[in-house]
């Protein structure tokens, strides 16, 4: 049983990564390099993302700089940034590209906290599922007599609790991050 109470804690760990990953893309009203970082651009006849062609930095908090370390790629990343329409302004200065974010309105910052909530319940959603496979595994142990039923009772107490632990920081992460977007 603890064998399946560390593989449904760590399955809801990486569910939980996995948000945090997904919401660092999601534009707040400070610039930050995780904008652009994963935008592709076809360099070198394939398509690469742009943090692996070029340096970024975020002199301030309304644009950000990229470098590319070939300056031959410099067009490449421009289109592609344009193409992945993230609602920025991008310059091409010759030496490297600014992109300038644009002020958010009010309406773009709800919608961006839509989207957020949005993600949380597609996470929250994996998470029960998650849930399910280790009580799923907990019945098919009692089924077959490996324990007992005070047991198999206790172990689906526990993995609920994981789970309900394991939504209450889903729920601080993506409230700190709409807090973000309403700064």
């Amino acid at each position: 049983m603890d064998q399946i109470i560390k593989q449904t804690r760590e399955k809801l760990e990486r569910a939980k990564e996995f948000f945090q990953n997904e919401i660092r893309s999601v534009r707040t009203g400070r610039a930050n390099s995780m904008l652009v970082e994963g935008v592709k651009v076809d360099v070198y006849g394939q398509p690469m993302r742009v943090k692996d062609v070029a340096s970024i930095t975020v002199p301030d908090a309304s644009s950000i700089v990229i470098v590319p370390w070939d300056k031959g790629n410099l067009k490449s990343i421009e289109d592609g940034l344009n193409k992945a329409n993230l609602g920025v302004s991008v310059t091409n200065l010759g030496e490297n590209i600014r992109v300038i974010l644009p002020e958010l309105s009010s309406e773009r910052r709800e919608e961006m906290k839509k989207m957020v909530d949005k993600k949380v319940e597609e996470v929250k959603v994996n998470m029960r599922g998650i849930r399910r496979e280790g009580v799923d595994a907990v019945k098919s142990a009692e089924k077959n007599k490996e324990i007992g039923e005070d047991q198999a009772e206790r172990t689906e107490k526990e993995i609920q609790k994981i789970l309900d632990d394991a939504v209450l920081e889903l729920e601080k992460i993506a409230e700190g991050k709409k807090g973000e977007i309403s700064r």
